[in-house]
Order: C-alpha cells, then structure tokens, then sequence
C-alpha cells in the first residue's frame, strides 16, 4: 500500500472503526449496565410489595376473610411479573407460584426471613426475570451487527472520495510539474485556487522554481560569459604565438610578443583562479579558519597599499572610525577589502576621494567604502555582484577586470554570516557597505596584551 490516497484511506477506515467499535461498546455496556440496575430495583420493589401482599393476605386468611392464600398471591404476581416461594422454618411450604424455580438462567432472586404479626416467621424467597434484559441485550448486538458494517461501508466510501478530494490539490501541483522541464521553468503551479497548507506547499514550489530558474539562467550566462572572456586572451595568444613563428622579427619585436603573452597569461590565471574560488565557495570546500580581526587595521592596510597609485592621480585616500573586531579569516577579508579599495580608484575621477570608514551598529560591525567617482545607474546594482557582470565591458577589460571580483567578495561576507550591499548615483559616487556580526571589545587587559 503505497499510495498516499489509499494510506489515507485505510487510515480513516481504521480510525473511524476504533471510533465505531468503542462507541458500539461503551452503548452496550452502559445499557447492560442500567438494565442490571433497573433489576436490581425491580427486585427490591418487587420483594417488599411481595412481603406486604402476603401478610395483609395471610392475615385476612388467619381471620377467615377468605380461604384461598395462593389465588390472591398468583394473581398479584401474574401482575407484577415475578415468582415467589413462602416456606415455614422447617422447610413445609405455605405457598409455592406457579413455574417457580428460582434457580434455573434468566432468574434472580432474594431470600429473606419475614415474621407476621401474629408471631409466625416464614422464609420468603422471590424472584423476577430476567428476560427482558437479555432480549433487550441480543436486540441491541443485533442492531450493532446489523450497522456498525454498514456504516464501516459507508465510511470508507466517504473517506474515499474525502481523500481524493483532499488530494485533488496535490495531483493539480504533481500534474503541473511533469509538465515543467528546463525548456519551460517560468511555469508556476497556480495558487488562487488552493488554501492553507496546500497554499504553502504551492508557493513553496513556486519559488524554488524561481530559484531554480535563476540558477539555471546563471548557469547559462555562466558559461557564455566563461567562454567569452577566455576566447579573447586565447585569440590574442594565438595571434601572438603565430606572428612570432613567422620568424625575421627584431629582438625587440619578439620581447613585446612575449610581455604580451604573459600579461595575457596572467589574466587567464586571474580568471581560473576567480572561478575555482567561486566553485568551492558554492560547493562548500572551501573551510575559511576564522580568528579576532581589527577592521580597523585592514582598512589602514589597504590605505597603504594603494596610496602609491592613488597619489598618481591625485586622489585621497581617508580611514576613519574607531577599531571594531569581528571573527573572520583575515586573508579573505583582506581580499574583500582590497578588491573594494582597487574599485573605489579605477572607476573615481582625478582629484576624488576615497573614504573607508567602520563603525558599530547595534551590534553589527559596518564597513562601508565611498567614492567620488563616476558611480552607475541604478539599473546595474541589482545585477552588480553577478558572475562576469560589468557596467562597462570597454572599461573593465582596459582595467584588467574579468567581473569576478564583486562576485568572490560576496561569497566571501556570505560565508562569515555577514551581508554586502551597494548605493550608487551616476556622476556623485558609489559606497559599497559591509555589515558583520560584531565582536564584544576586548578588555583592557586582553587589549593591551594584543598590542
């Protein structure tokens, strides 16, 4: 059985019979039960209007009112339903009933002593039938082998078409998505039509559809934009290769082609080396060893390292903020923020400023980096942090850019739980804001140990 609907099925089915066979049971017991206290009663009642009848009749009878104690008996227990026998005390009767065998089935009986007015004691002993209850009893295990299959029946057949109307939902979403494949994942399961958790379940899908459809679209201009930025240096080589077999070239002609084949060399190591950084980031292989790192002396380190080119187009190069820490891989950080800086001055303008600032937010640490350069249009900044994304393909390839760079620092504040966002307006600038879980500030002692 390894059909939803027919788990579902059998699963109703068993628990409506539970439900059935204990009703069916606590209704037989409880009327079992008030039959055997209306008995009880009936005996009771029964015994002492048999005790009173009798003395009020042996009394008339003593007295000579009438002479026949056993006709007034029998015609007071025809009426009442019961049985009774009086005996003296050495076992001689005074009046037996007709039929009167207290101790065959279906009777029940009670014994008393009853003594008379005049002195006299008697051994009473009556009974009434049980009968009624029994046939009340085996009318009422009839009643219930009679129903309780045909409501089972009924039951199932309702639980039937319950389930599958249940389950109608899920065939719609089953039958939508045989029919999505990679030609067609726009489709999406349609979700008016659906409530509560059906709902979920279908939005749920629907956007890992999306994700799904986003991923292969990447994929697809993954490899297109792979393709692409390797063919051009591969010509170039090429060209260079051929052109250098050709021979009679001068010694300086031959030491162009080799500084070209290099720096062509050295692009297509870039690149490979992007991508194998970005395949275990999203594979998960790359284990990045987190220590306490000072923001702080990253951004003064990526001041120096860049102030050299920075004082050649004259522009300034400003840290400011007070030191926060934050666990993280020094080397990967590192990168982020030099690849940051190196953006901030190719894509600024002669005389611009650089501002690299931190700052402690609500226990977030901010990293933001801010020029004053030629920013970008706000249709570029959802896209920017694409794989081989660039705003202007002339200006990066002349840069040395391979639109990577923004890609790998993402995955790189990702993978240390932290965010990486951009704020652009063309001609004003672009600041580029890192955000990370915040370190608590070493204690003076601590701090004066890690000077």
């Amino acid at each position: 059985m390894r059909s939803l609907s027919a788990r579902l099925t059998f699963t109703f089915f068993l628990i409506g019979a539970a439900i059935l066979g204990a009703f069916g049971a606590s209704l037989y017991f409880w009327v079992r039960e008030g039959g055997e206290r209306a008995l009880a009663r009936d005996l009771v009642t029964g015994t002492q209007l048999f005790h009173e009848r009798f003395l009020a009749e042996h009394d008339e009878v003593s007295r000579g009112v009438h002479g026949s104690l056993a006709a007034e008996l029998e015609d007071f227990l025809e009426a009442s339903g019961g049985r009774a026998s009086v005996r003296r005390p050495d076992g001689s009767p005074v009046f037996v009933s007709k039929r009167f065998d207290p101790d065959v089935p279906r009777f029940r009986a009670r014994s008393d002593r009853l003594t008379a007015p005049s002195g006299e004691t008697f051994d009473v002993r009556f009974a009434v039938s049980e009968a009624p209850l029994h046939e009340m009893l085996a009318q009422l295990r009839l009643c219930l082998a009679i129903s309780c299959p045909l409501v089972l029946a009924l039951q199932g057949l309702l639980g039937t078409l319950f389930v599958r109307r249940l389950l109608s939902p899920l065939e719609q979403i089953r039958s939508h998505a045989v029919r999505i494949s990679r030609a067609n994942l726009s489709e999406r399961v349609p979700e008016p039509a659906l409530t509560g958790e059906l709902r979920d379940l279908a939005r749920t899908f629907n956007e890992m559809l999306e994700r799904l459809d986003l991923a292969f679209q990447d994929l697809h201009n993954f490899a297109a934009d792979a393709a692409h930025e390797l063919r051009t240096p591969l010509a170039n080589l090429r060209l260079e290769i051929e052109t250098a077999a050709q021979g009679n070239l001068a010694p300086g002609e031959y030491e162009k082609i080799f500084a070209s084949v290099a720096e062509e060399v050295d692009r297509m190591n870039r690149v490979v080396a992007d991508l194998f950084t970005l395949a275990k980031m999203d594979l998960r292989q790359l284990a990045l060893e987190k220590e306490r790192v000072s923001l702080r002396l990253l951004l003064d380190e990526a001041r120096e390292t860049w102030q050299p080119s920075a004082g050649e187009r004259g522009i300034e190069i400003r840290v400011e903020g007070k030191d926060v820490e934050v666990s993280a891989n020094p080397g990967a950080l590192r990168r982020v923020l030099m690849n940051l800086t190196e953006n901030a001055l190719k894509y600024n303008v002669r005389g611009g400023r650089v501002t690299l600032s931190v700052e402690r937010e609500n226990g977030t640490a901010k990293v933001r980096v801010r020029d004053t350069g030629i920013g970008m249009a706000a249709e570029h900044l959802p896209k920017l942090f694409h794989r081989f994304y660039r705003v202007d393909s002339g200006r990066s390839r002349q840069t040395g850019g391979a639109g990577l760079g923004l890609a790998v620092c993402k995955s790189f504040i990702e993978a240390h739980e932290g965010t990486i966002s951009v704020e652009s307006e063309a001609g004003i600038g672009t600041t580029f804001t890192v955000a990370l879980p915040a370190l608590d500030s070493p204690a003076p002692d601590d701090a004066s140990r890690n000077r």
